[in-house]
């Protein structure tokens, strides 16, 4: 069953900029390189990218009476989803453009031995992201998108704005 799966690059996105950034870095792409799979809540689709699967915001921005239970969801909902991905899908990497719902993805897409790539948000400055604290140390290559952040992140590749 596990023998015949596709090998993918899995693309980690959230709505609004983040999928700005996605769609920037895929158009920088050669054209049929990799099968991309994508793990996202926006709604706007790309046509690289072979399939899409919905996962929900990892906290609510507005009220922390919430976030509670967002992030007990997000934790279920994203787990769901990649336990679905792995099923189909031999996952080579993970390419996140820098949103909350990217944690559980790189966790374990660094468990089994796959490669993270995460873009720091290029509204960014000064003070590094939730995801980004995180993901920092899983990560094989984190990029900054501000020069101005690079001294949060010592080992971080400052590769200028998507």
């Amino acid at each position: 069953m596990f023998r015949n799966r596709s090998e993918i690059i899995l693309l980690v996105y959230g709505k609004g900029g983040h999928t700005a950034q996605m769609q920037r870095f895929l158009s920088q792409q050669p054209s049929n390189e990799y099968c991309y799979v994508a793990l996202t809540n926006s709604e706007k689709n790309f046509p690289q990218i072979t399939k899409k699967y919905f996962c929900i915001e990892a906290r609510d921005k507005y009220s922390w009476i919430k976030n509670i239970f967002v992030t007990f969801a997000y934790l279920f909902v994203s787990l769901f989803q990649m336990c679905r991905l792995m099923s189909k899908y031999k996952i080579k990497g993970v390419i996140s453009t820098g949103p909350g719902l990217a944690i559980i993805p790189c966790i374990i897409c660094r468990l089994i031995g796959a490669k993270v790539v995460y873009f720091e948000s290029w509204s960014r400055f000064y003070k590094p992201s939730i995801a980004g604290r995180f993901v920092y140390r899983l990560a094989h290559l984190f990029f900054v998108q501000h020069k101005t952040i690079c001294a949060k992140y010592p080992k971080s590749i400052y590769n200028g704005r998507l």
